[in-house]
């Protein structure tokens, strides 16, 4: 397949690591390609609001530099170590707080429903809103219940979001992985049927509508038996990062620097002036 003028770009989740984000968006700027939708989850739902509202790839580096992002954490959150409102209020502020319809470039979040145990794309309301959703990492932030559903960070169950990236356009796909997955064998026996025992005698006496600690531990543990999709976008750009921490969020340059290099690598063909052709998965 040819990638052209018109691409969906896909970010991943992955805390720190998603700074490598940045610097695929500045190779994808240098070889003229802007992409007509971009989803993103997570840290990549962040980097993808910022270049969906009309930020440059270095405008958002500088963000990213200036932003003391523990210091923003609240100490206190109920079912979480952290509160991520002052964060999220920072971010608010820096992109007008808009609505995702109103944005330059088209743009959906990826989250995760704990009750259904599904991933969907939100496409309208406040960016911060699906933002709080898509970054809500269990016991690390919060959980957003509503009457849909519990949310949190899909990317346990979808590293790269390709999955609403397809459904939501037919151009083809350029992905970027930089979280480190979900071990597999939560997924398989004997892990995954003692994940679901310890799932229902959590809720055994719980209620069935209020969100508990007791109800929010039960539905984590039985969606951590889930197996994670693995939906493979037509280039696939996987940045070695190494064994970086995600809860690190300070070195904003050098992971935005090793994302660049291995996106420019990616795009060789269109520096020596060739067409972009790609299978699945490519890197």
């Amino acid at each position: 397949m040819i990638i052209g003028d018109r691409f969906t770009l896909a970010l991943g989740g992955g805390g720190g690591r998603g700074w490598a984000h940045v610097g695929v968006a500045r190779a994808l700027e240098e070889a003229g390609m802007r992409p007509s939708l971009i989803v993103g989850t997570s840290m990549g739902a962040i980097v993808g609001a910022g270049l969906a509202a009309g930020f440059t790839p270095d405008a958002i580096e500088q963000v990213g530099l200036r932003t003391p992002v523990y210091r923003l954490l609240g100490r206190r959150a109920r079912m979480a170590m952290f509160d991520p409102r002052p964060l999220l209020e920072r971010l608010a502020e820096a992109l007008g707080d808009p609505l995702i319809e109103e944005l330059p470039i088209p743009f959906a979040v990826s989250a995760y429903d704990l009750v259904s145990g599904r991933s969907t794309a939100i496409t309208s309301g406040r960016v911060i809103d699906a933002v709080e959703r898509s970054i809500a990492i269990p016991l690390f932030f919060p959980p957003c219940p509503d009457e849909l559903g519990v949310w949190c960070d899909a990317g346990g169950w979808e590293s790269v979001p390709v999955s609403h990236a397809r459904r939501l356009s037919p151009d083809p796909v350029i992905g970027v992985w930089v979280d480190v997955p979900k071990p597999g064998f939560l997924s398989r026996r004997p892990v995954a049927p003692l994940l679901r025992a310890v799932s229902r005698r959590l809720a055994r006496g719980g209620a069935a509508r209020r969100l508990t600690a007791r109800r929010y531990l039960s539905l984590l543990t039985a969606r951590l038996a889930e197996p994670v999709l693995e939906e493979q976008p037509e280039l696939l750009i996987r940045p070695p990062l190494g064994l970086s921490q995600a809860w690190r969020f300070s070195p904003v340059a050098r992971m935005s620097q090793l994302g660049y290099r291995e996106a420019r690598r990616a795009l060789e063909p269109l520096r020596a002036g060739r067409r972009l052709l790609v299978g699945h998965a490519a890197s």
